[in-house]
């Protein structure tokens, strides 16, 4: 994977409302707002052993304890990711 699918930037998700916002232009809120969901999934998804990590500040990279690796650019295509790598469904509710 060559990775430059990911430099194109994501289409603004309702989720990162608040980074693309008129109040966040500040560069540290928005980096801090990432991290923080970046935390909240790693809280999400450690039962299955699965990571993820601030991809350039524009993705979100998942990768198993095995390798897998899948790029996201918001949390519906994380939860497909998710799917995807471990071949069972995920309900981020459940």
């Amino acid at each position: 994977m060559c990775g430059l699918c990911g430099l194109f930037g994501e289409q603004n998700h309702w989720s990162t409302r608040l980074e693309h916002s008129s109040q966040s232009s500040d560069a540290v809120l928005r980096r801090r707002l990432r991290a923080q969901r970046t935390a909240c999934l790693n809280r999400m998804l450690a039962p299955q052993r699965l990571t993820v990590s601030d991809w350039q500040g524009s993705s979100y990279q998942i990768s198993s304890a095995t390798g897998k690796t899948e790029l996201a650019d918001n949390l519906s295509q994380i939860w497909l990711a998710v799917e995807k790598i471990t071949g069972r469904p995920f309900d981020p509710l459940a």
